[in-house]
């Protein structure tokens, strides 16, 4: 699944919207916590709604394109 937009912040719990790889479809509202192992190992082995895919099971390139909101060492 890849990471098209993150947003109501509270703490490190947000709410993002993804999207398939494969299918394309697009899911939102979905629940995440931001940090780094969240970004970098839960999504890509989450896997889609409509076609039951994820990105591990694709082989694809995981994206290193989502920043967290704090550094991974402060505690909020």
């Amino acid at each position: 699944m890849k990471v098209l937009k993150i947003y109501n912040h509270n703490r490190r719990d947000c709410e993002c919207n993804l999207k398939c790889e494969n299918c394309g479809n697009i899911e939102i509202e979905v629940s995440a916590y931001n940090d780094d192992n969240y970004w970098n190992n839960i999504i890509p082995k989450q896997k889609c709604e409509k076609c039951g895919k994820s990105t591990n099971d694709l082989g694809a390139k995981i994206e290193q394109s989502v920043q967290t909101r704090y550094p991974e060492e402060l505690q909020v």
